[in-house]
């Protein structure tokens, strides 16, 4: 076993812009998140576009008080911050390379006579991204090789919430994700022993020599956010199932599998004035359970996020 620490921060900005309709049917919301780890980071930045009832407020969302429905368009783009391949532990979603992604949902607000609100989310998003890659396969950096690559990935989601809609009444979020990426990724630096120089001293420089290699991931995932009606934490534990193909093939189903579970308990510092905003604390236990990679075959450790979010128990 590898005792391993991955941090990961992730910070999501959600700020309602003025209406430009007058029934609020419309709003413009700027879109930002930041996620960072222990040698990983990138952006994330947008605008929503939200098509909505308004009426009573459920859950941040305002809907008539028989219920109702919302639209939300949220076209981003993806880049990078870092430029580090050899992460332990990579964050969910993380890309080395920029992407620009498309999000959908459509969300369905029920009420019933009884006071039993019940939402449901359908969520889908598509990803595109385009790099080029430098290479030197003799380890001479005159004979630099280019080669250009599209990566795609893509996702649906279901987002459920539960509540008798009192104050003080537990509150629960059952969450599907199953998510598909082509990923094009660098190869790793080594060091290129060169030529001695006129004093005889060797040296070396790193320089990629391997080509950009691509393996498709296939991976659903599971989240169930509980809410006990008082205090300021909430609870959500995931399972998350990567399936992992072959290096150049579109097939995920013949290589690697790697079960990952988390434990998360968060923390609302603005609970009666904010519950939106969250500070969460996992432990992870990641195995590998068919194949071998670099990694371990059981690798464990620790999860940090803080989130601004726009739902209360929002994991996906």
């Amino acid at each position: 076993m590898k005792q391993t620490l991955l941090c990961s921060i992730l910070i999501l900005l959600v700020t309602t812009a003025q209406t430009f309709a007058q029934n609020a049917n419309f709003k413009i919301a700027p879109f930002a998140t930041v996620n960072t780890s222990i040698k990983e980071a990138q952006l994330e930045v947008g605008p929503e576009f939200i098509f909505k009832q308004d009426s009573v407020d459920i859950g941040g969302s305002k809907v008539s008080k028989d219920g109702g429905n919302s639209f939300l368009i949220r076209p981003t783009f993806r880049i990078p911050l870092t430029n580090k391949n050899d992460n332990v532990v990579q964050i969910d979603r993380f890309t080395s390379t920029w992407r620009s992604i498309l999000a959908l949902q459509y969300t369905i607000y029920n009420i019933s006579d009884g006071g039993l609100i019940n939402t449901h989310s359908f969520g889908g998003q598509f990803e595109y991204g385009f790099a080029e890659f430098k290479y030197y396969p003799t380890g001479n950096k005159s004979e630099e090789n280019i080669n250009a690559e599209n990566s795609f990935g893509g996702e649906i989601k279901y987002i459920g919430f539960f509540t008798q809609g009192k104050f003080g009444t537990k509150q629960f979020s059952p969450q599907i994700r199953i998510r598909y990426s082509y990923d094009w990724r660098a190869g790793k630096e080594v060091g290129v022993v060169n030529l001695p120089n006129s004093n005889g001293v060797i040296t070396t420089t790193n320089m990629i020599v391997d080509q950009p290699s691509v393996q498709p991931t296939f991976s659903p995932a599971f989240a169930f956010q509980f809410y006990p009606g008082k205090g300021d934490f909430s609870y959500a534990p995931a399972v998350y199932y990567d399936i992992i193909g072959s290096k150049g093939q579109t097939n995920p189903f013949n290589s690697l599998n790697r079960l990952r579970l988390e434990f998360w308990t968060f923390y609302y510092p603005l609970i009666k004035g904010n519950a939106n905003v969250k500070i969460g604390l996992s432990p992870f236990l990641s195995i590998m359970t068919k194949g071998m990679d670099d990694f371990n075959k059981i690798e464990y450790g620790g999860m940090v996020t803080i989130r601004f979010n726009s739902t209360l128990l929002n994991f996906f």
